[in-house]
């Protein structure tokens, strides 16, 4: 059984938000940009687990994800109505089928199955978020103890 190594409670997370309301805006744009380039980071693991993908639409979904500029906490984006399939489907309808698979509709890869908490474990993105977990939330907590200290 997969156990998550590192988990915030509602608390933390509203502890997290009360202090951007604090930071002066120098603190925010470099808090940005500390979030920013992990979501990049994230962003170019995702787009290299699609390329191994078997089916090509895996890999044009991960390349048209988007990184959010002006998020403080780093977000990412897939799907959308702009990136269309030659027959017509868009990947913000599709990339869920390609992502955790489907035993009902035969162009999606077969159901990915349960993953650690119940739900689908997926094929390219939530892999790849659940193996750069540790990484991430590391790096996130030491630019933000900096970016604290500084201000």
């Amino acid at each position: 059984m997969a156990v998550d190594p590192i988990s915030y409670d509602k608390s933390d997370l509203r502890g997290i938000v009360k202090a951007f309301k604090a930071m002066d805006e120098k603190a925010v744009e470099q808090a940005k940009g500390v979030s920013n380039g992990l979501a990049t980071y994230v962003q170019s693991k995702i787009i290299a687990s699609a390329s191994g993908r078997p089916n090509k639409a895996a890999s044009r979904i991960a390349q048209g994800s988007r990184v959010s500029k002006s998020s403080k906490i780093g977000e990412l984006s897939f799907g959308f109505v702009s990136q269309k399939f030659s027959g017509g489907g868009t990947t913000q309808q599709l990339w869920g089928g390609y992502e955790f698979g489907s035993n009902k509709y035969k162009q999606f890869p077969v159901w990915s199955g349960r993953g650690a908490r119940g739900g689908s474990a997926g094929y390219f993105i939530y892999p790849t978020l659940r193996a750069e977990q540790p990484h991430i939330i590391s790096e996130w907590e030491n630019a933000f103890t900096k970016i604290l200290k500084e201000w």
